[in-house]
């Protein structure tokens, strides 16, 4: 009897400890099954001992390697996102009934069980796009390696595709902090700007209806508000970045067969040169900036998508770039360097980036990959040391690395709160890891385009958070929707306080809501917010 009652006890704690057991911590280097469109790879792919993924020749489109472990239903994850977040980007279980994208997550994947964080993904400027699958039973990735929609055509060429890494958190450790630790895997080498970034934008108060003489009157009152603040004279001198609406295209009046094109002259509204933009800026002691879509067809968008292996975008990009510095400017916010080439916002279905039939491109040796990131080297190099290049629509593993921010996010609004409310949190604090690590993180404007658009409790809010999360500010105010002196005040305050160095601010509950509202400061200081 005594015997039998042992063996139940023993019986009972085994199962228990069982259900009880830590999620395994899978092993990269031991794939349990690896293949190319279907079939399996033999000894066409070879994982190297660094981690390298090798592809070698022939037509492909997609790699797939598998490995298991025990993770567990009740596991939750978390993972990146081709170049931004849109709103919904959470921590989810792995069971859960709905999830985004059928669970696939790009570049990367955070697991936890509640008491340890481990992280899995591959390295910053890879030669394919990776997209990982977090199951109970272990972990799936794939790589994409078309050019454009049709398989690669690699002749008898090796690639390296990507390396894999991965860390096993500490039993204890926070989320966050295994996050940020693993980020610094992924990207060792950052390239990030050298004070932070900070001022003002004129999207969100003008929406590309705006002239030279009302932009520069608004950037002074704005850096004259900053300076009359309290305190020693703020050294880190702010931004004024020319949004969309300055180019010489015909949606805004002007005559791109003119000589420049484009991006080489002003349209007539807009009404200065942007070289005496720049100067003005300098003087009133800012930094001048101006957004480019470097991919933008002057026919519109029946003219999308482009082929981003004609060699006459890397002539143009380059040139642009070049002229963009010699008239000045220190800051190029690069836009839509996604869209144009794949007519997609967000790629919200699947587990690839392309998601509709492109036309043919003409080099069909590289994989998308290759090219879209070659652009972005060739826009790093085009704007040297002389601009700080914000990636906006970028793809986020290309970025990193290359450029000194990213917008992490969709658009937020100087129209609608609760735009702002969706995609403005939620890109900071699900973001939040990669700041300073990546890149230095942009959550987006805070603006107002109208009186009475958006509550001012609401958008002070905003404003307080992105100034003390270490990210980069920018505001959108006009100067006659800031006459009330508190707005003044707070306006000015948030940029001095944005224009000093500050730890990266932690979202306290950020494993439980997709838009948190607790935040822990690098000063130790804490604030709750209402977004509601």
């Amino acid at each position: 009897m005594r015997q039998t009652f042992s063996l139940f006890v023993a019986a009972f704690a085994a199962l228990l400890l069982g259900n009880l057991r830590a999620m395994d911590f899978v092993s990269l280097a031991a794939p349990a099954s690896v293949s190319v469109d279907g079939q399996p790879a033999g000894t066409r792919v070879d994982l190297r001992p660094d981690g390298t993924l090798v592809l070698r020749g022939g037509t492909a489109s997609c790699v797939r390697v598998v490995w298991n472990g025990r993770l567990g239903a009740d596991a939750r994850a978390l993972g990146g996102m081709w170049e931004r977040t849109y709103g919904d980007s959470a921590w989810r279980r792995l069971n859960a009934a709905e999830i985004p994208r059928g669970g696939t997550m790009a570049w990367y994947v955070l697991v936890t069980d509640g008491r340890r964080t481990d992280g899995y993904g591959v390295r910053v400027q890879p030669n394919a796009f990776a997209c990982w699958r977090a199951r109970a039973e272990g972990l799936e990735l794939f790589l994409d390696v078309r050019a454009g929609s049709n398989p690669v055509e690699l002749g008898d060429r090796s690639l390296a595709l990507c390396t894999l890494v991965a860390r096993r958190g500490a039993d204890g450790e926070s989320a966050f902090s295994a996050g940020r630790e693993f980020c610094r895997l992924m990207c060792p080498a950052p390239r990030l700007p050298s004070a932070p970034v900070y001022g003002y934008n004129d999207w969100y108060c003008a929406y590309g209806r705006n002239t030279a003489t009302n932009f520069l009157a608004d950037a002074k009152f704005l850096v004259e508000a900053m300076d009359a603040q309290p305190g020693e004279p703020v050294t880190n001198r702010p931004f004024a970045v020319v949004d969309d609406g300055w180019q010489n295209a015909r949606k805004h009046g002007g005559d791109p067969s003119k000589p420049g094109g484009q991006w080489g002259a002003v349209n007539p509204r807009w009404g200065m040169p942007m070289a005496d933009v720049a100067r003005r800026v300098k003087a009133m002691r800012a930094r001048p900036g101006l957004w480019y879509r470097p991919f933008e067809p002057d026919a519109g968008e029946a003219a999308l998508p482009v082929d981003p292996t004609d060699p006459e975008w890397t002539r143009r990009i380059r040139a642009d770039l070049v002229r963009f510095a010699d008239w000045g400017m220190e800051l190029v916010k690069i836009d839509f360097i996604t869209y144009d080439w794949n007519v997609v916002w967000g790629f919200e279905l699947g587990d690839s980036p392309v998601k509709r039939p492109l036309p043919a491109w003409r080099d069909r040796t590289r994989t998308t990959a290759e090219v879209v990131r070659g652009l972005y080297r060739v826009m790093r190099e085009a704007a040297g040391d002389r601009m700080l290049v914000v990636g906006c629509n970028a793809i986020d593993h290309f970025a990193a690395g290359l450029f000194e921010l990213q917008r992490i996010g969709d658009d937020t609004s100087g129209r609608e709160w609760a735009r702002t409310r969706k995609m403005g949190p939620n890109a900071l604090g699900m973001r939040a890891i990669h700041n300073g690590i990546f890149y230095l993180n942009d959550g987006d404007c805070v603006g107002l385009a109208d009186a009475g658009r958006i509550p001012w409790r609401l958008n002070r809010q905003w404003l307080d958070l992105v100034a003390r999360s270490g990210t980069a500010l920018f505001t959108s105010w006009k100067r006659e929707l800031a006459v009330d002196p508190e707005i003044v005040r707070a306006l000015g305050a948030a940029w001095r306080e944005a224009a000093s160095p500050r730890a990266t601010g932690e979202p306290l509950d950020w494993l439980a809501t997709p838009r948190p509202s607790h935040w822990r400061f690098g000063d130790g200081s804490q604030a709750v917010y209402d977004w509601e």
